[in-house]
């Protein structure tokens, strides 16, 4: 009977986790592509690019997509349950709700398991991946912004000006940069010829100038300085083009867990230990959610019935939000040395993992919420505080 009961409940469960999971990644894969909208059409990439992208992106997508997924896949499968009444058959088989632990820890184990193999392995590599295309994709698009008598301003707080370009041998005649990435200044370049360069690296583009002069103002239009030059090299690291897309992908994204292990050990410095090991305590906590959090769901899904899916879905997010929020302040409070780097990222975890053991047992002892009570206590004060105020109007 038992084992009948589990596998049951397990491949009810697997479903709507799995439907979850798809729509949190559609919707996650929707607002990367849209955060480089403005590379993907600068450069000529084919479907194949964004499909490598896409491919690329996926294991960080995952990574935050799998703990809202099991909570609300194991809550949805749960719900339908209820909705049903089965969950009443089984108690009514004489088994308690703690019975239904084994198939629900079959499937959020499973769950936490790949989603560890995905942060420790499967991330530094794709992250880097990531990086990688996104830089022969910027590298791609520098034919777009070599545009012949136009005043190019897609790369921030840079504009560009170019007389005649060969595309050919990426060679400029007549060419004027306006530099406004200094906070205190503002530098203006104008050359009669440039030549560009790219590192093997492909870490930057080099403009090599030819007989210009280079003008740069103070902002507060006190203080100017003008040099003439014969030859001068501007530089325009391959960062600066990808823009915001850089900001998705940090370096300690790429490193396995055994390299932010030993930089954490290594550390020079208070702050650079508290960096590291709250990246260390991250990279662990975060695949964890997806069995605390997936524990919430099977007592929260047996609180709606099938009128109340929406309700329970939204209290799933709202859940999975606060989570995040207690998540990105603990951060916040480790980075400040306020808490330890332990406490910081592992606190959600906790709270998560003490709310659904007082779930659980309440619903096994079938004792009320005290929400519950609070609200049969205001439902019998409501009769008497009307008969007083009548008596009062009485009078």
């Amino acid at each position: 009977m038992k084992k009948t009961l589990y596998l049951y409940l397990l491949k009810e469960q697997c479903t709507p986790v799995l439907i979850c999971l798809t729509g949190a990644v559609f919707v996650l894969v929707t607002g990367q592509l849209l955060q480089l909208m403005r590379i993907l059409f600068a450069s000529s990439c084919s479907i194949e690019d964004i499909a490598q992208l896409i491919l690329f992106a996926m294991p960080r997508l995952i990574l935050y997509a799998a703990p809202m997924a099991s909570l609300l896949g194991v809550m949805l499968a749960f719900v339908r349950l209820n909705s049903d009444n089965e969950l009443i058959a089984f108690r009514a088989a004489g088994t308690g709700f703690l019975g239904f632990l084994p198939p629900v820890l079959g499937v959020l184990v499973l769950i936490t398991l790949l989603s560890f193999v995905n942060a420790v392995w499967l991330l530094p590599a794709s992250n880097r991946a990531f990086e990688g295309k996104l830089r022969t994709l910027g590298r791609t698009s520098i034919p777009s912004l070599l545009e012949e008598g136009v005043f190019i301003s897609a790369i921030p707080k840079l504009v560009l000006f170019f007389r005649s370009v060969d595309h050919t041998d990426y060679e400029i005649k007549g060419i004027f940069i306006q530099d406004q990435r200094e906070p205190n200044q503002q530098v203006t370049i104008a050359a009669k010829t440039a030549k560009i360069d790219f590192p093997p690296d492909s870490s930057a583009i080099i403009f090599k100038l030819s007989n210009g002069i280079i003008t740069r103002t103070a902002r507060n239009v006190k203080d100017a300085q003008a040099v003439a030059f014969k030859n001068y090299e501007f530089t325009l690291p391959m960062d600066e083009i990808l823009g915001a897309a850089k900001k998705v992908i940090k370096s300690r994204g790429e490193m396995s867990l055994v390299q932010i292990y030993r930089r954490a050990k290594a550390a020079v410095g208070k702050a650079a230990l508290i960096w590291w090991s709250l990246e260390l305590e991250q990279r662990l906590a975060f695949p964890a959610a997806c069995l605390f959090l997936g524990l919430l769901g099977p007592p929260l899904g047996s609180m709606f019935r099938q009128r109340g899916r929406m309700t329970g879905i939204t209290i799933g997010i709202v859940i999975f939000l606060a989570y995040y929020v207690l998540l990105s302040a603990g951060r916040t409070f480790g980075f400040n040395d306020l808490m330890s780097p332990f406490w910081a990222v592992w606190t959600p975890n906790l709270l998560c993992i003490a709310l659904a053991v007082y779930l659980w047992t309440k619903l096994h002892r079938e004792t009320p919420f005290c929400p519950a009570s609070l609200g049969r206590l205001i439902a019998r004060l409501r009769p008497s505080v009307s008969r007083g105020n009548k008596q009062g109007a009485v009078q």
